[in-house]
């Protein structure tokens, strides 16, 4: 009978906790009308709340957490957080429910708040002192990286790089760990947490695994040649590209020269032609009154001829020097030079009076 008895009055403690959730989340979502935009949002935060408070008296604490995290974004409650914050701590997700509870109670509350905002908060409170003694705190350090910049994992999740080494407090259990550098890692290190603990993780760095000094490649033979003993880039190649260089600007030369004598010997047959009609008198004598004017001509015709010798003689050995360095240019590039030897072939037109050439090597 003492049996029944004490059932029936757990099960009315029960009750009469779930009715005081209830009210207090209903009361939350009712008083903070300004902060939901509508009507439809208010009702559906004071729905969300409710199903969160059933599932927390259920012991279904992440559908709790859910709840009432979408009845907090419809309507700001200290209620609404004072749950998350049990229902984290009832996961074992201290450090989420620490986070929590602190928000409450940084919280600054109307004066016209409801009490229930105010309950929330001074439960926050008495929460918030006796959680802190129960969280761990975790210190990780790293040895052997010297000057290099190091990242620590902590369960595969990248450390901020501003706590490594600082104590940070995290969830009791157990946690991997684990440092890199450049070219280096550490092993894993497991530790288990327990609640309240303080643990100190020492990682070691060593080389990590294919992470050592590259193994040098063999020289590749087609493009290099031993000088000194020491492997040489081959300069075949680029000789090569300054023969063909060089028998293009021969071409243009030429091109040039013979324009140009061209264009003179028909010049001084023009000055010519103009003479000799000037000299088509009767009698086949040329007119005393007319002979400046004719020598004139004729000088212009000489100097004119002049030019266009010069002209067809850079013309031809412009032409001629294309042809060569051209023919130099397309042989196999593959055979090796002595050190030595000139860079590459070269050519310079000179032009004098009354002669011109061309110069280089090749």
């Amino acid at each position: 009978m003492a049996d029944v008895s004490d059932r029936r009055r757990s099960g009315s403690n029960g009750s009469r906790r779930f009715t005081a959730i209830l009210m207090a989340v209903a009361l939350s979502a009712q008083s903070t009308v300004g902060f939901a935009q509508t009507d439809e949002e208010r009702a559906g935060a004071r729905a969300a709340a409710q199903e969160g408070a059933k599932a927390f008296e259920e012991s279904r604490w992440a559908d709790a957490i859910d709840l009432f995290s979408r009845a907090q974004a419809l309507v700001k409650a200290p209620p609404h957080l004072l749950y998350i914050a049990r229902s984290h701590e009832k996961l074992g997700q201290l450090v989420k429910a620490r986070e929590a509870y602190l928000k409450i109670t940084r919280e600054k509350i109307a004066d016209d708040a409801p009490a229930a905002f105010r309950e929330a908060q001074a439960s926050a409170q008495k929460e918030l002192a006796a959680l802190e003694p129960r969280l761990p705190y975790v210190s990780v350090v790293v040895q052997g990286a010297g000057p290099l910049p190091v990242t620590v994992t902590m369960d595969g999740q990248k450390v901020p790089q501003a706590l490594v080494g600082v104590p940070r407090p995290v969830d009791p259990g157990e946690h991997k760990f684990q440092g890199f550098a450049e070219k280096m890692e550490t092993n894993v290190s497991t530790v288990s947490l327990r609640e309240g603990a303080r643990e100190t993780v020492v990682l070691t760095l060593q080389e990590a695994a294919g992470g050592g000094a590259p193994v040098a490649s063999a020289p590749n033979t087609e493009n290099t040649k031993p000088v000194g003993g020491e492997p040489q880039a081959d300069t075949t190649q680029s000789g090569t590209n300054s023969m063909r260089i060089a028998s293009y600007a021969a071409f243009g030369v030429g091109a040039v020269g013979l324009i140009v004598g061209t264009i003179f010997t028909l010049k001084a047959g023009s000055k010519r032609g103009e003479a000799d009609d000037l000299c088509n008198a009767p009698g086949g004598k040329c007119p005393l009154d007319k002979k400046d004017e004719i020598d004139s001509l004729d000088k212009d015709a000489d100097s004119a001829s002049r030019l266009g010798v010069i002209g067809f003689v850079v013309g031809g050995l412009g032409i001629g020097a294309g042809v060569t360095l051209f023919v130099l240019s397309n042989k196999k590039s593959g055979s090796t030079a002595k050190q030595n030897k000139p860079a590459g072939p070269s050519i310079s037109p000179w032009i004098g009076v009354g002669s011109a050439g061309v110069t280089g090597r090749f």
